[in-house]
């Protein structure tokens, strides 16, 4: 086989996508400090018989940039930081497949700046943030602000639907456990269902 093209998440400009002892650069790649990077939004595909790497350009999918508004789940929770799926952009549905990354640790309100406590989140959560960052190709988005954070979540207990009890508490309508979270000021299935259906 004389080429192979690798469709996993989508590259970014400036990611590496392999090294100058491997490959030479191809179409919208380029080579910085002994390593391939692209140029471009896009798959990577080897050539292995001409030795090239270069990167197949996709559908001009819809890009985070800073100030924008995201929601998406936590499809990841890895110590202080939490990896989330973006699912829109805007309010507009993206089929880009990126994810961000977000602290679990904001700032609470009367206390200093610097200092920060810890808030329980949870994988599937679904979560409303915005885009302070594309350092190094990656998305950090922040959920420090009061309308970010937490706009709906299922029941960690028995995953039925659940309601707003005050700024950090939410409660299950069919087995009653409590959870703390990090809400939005508009937490619940219908600020989620606002969000679906403008992004349709």
């Amino acid at each position: 086989m004389e080429s192979r093209k690798l469709t996993r998440m989508p590259i970014l400009p400036g990611d590496q996508i392999a090294s100058i002892e491997e490959f030479e650069a191809g179409k919208y790649a380029y080579v910085s400090d002994g390593t391939i990077r692209s140029t471009s939004v896009g798959t990577k595909i080897y050539d292995f018989k001409k030795r090239i790497a270069k990167i197949e350009k996709i559908n001009s999918p819809i890009l985070p940039r800073i100030g924008d508004i995201i929601v998406g789940y936590i499809e990841m929770l890895f110590g202080s930081m939490m990896s989330v799926r973006i699912l829109y952009i805007n309010e507009k549905k993206s089929f880009s497949g990126f994810s961000a990354i977000a602290s679990t640790r904001i700032s609470t309100p009367g206390r200093e700046r610097d200092r920060r406590s810890r808030i329980i989140f949870r994988v599937g959560d679904i979560i409303r943030g915005r885009v302070i960052s594309l350092l190094n190709s990656s998305i950090h988005i922040t959920i420090d602000e009061k309308e970010f954070g937490v706009i709906y979540t299922l029941c960690f207990n028995c995953g039925g639907g659940t309601v707003r009890v005050n700024n950090k508490t939410i409660k299950c309508i069919e087995c009653g456990i409590n959870e703390d979270r990090k809400l939005t000021i508009d937490y619940g299935e219908e600020a989620f269902r606002l969000v679906h259906r403008s992004g349709r």
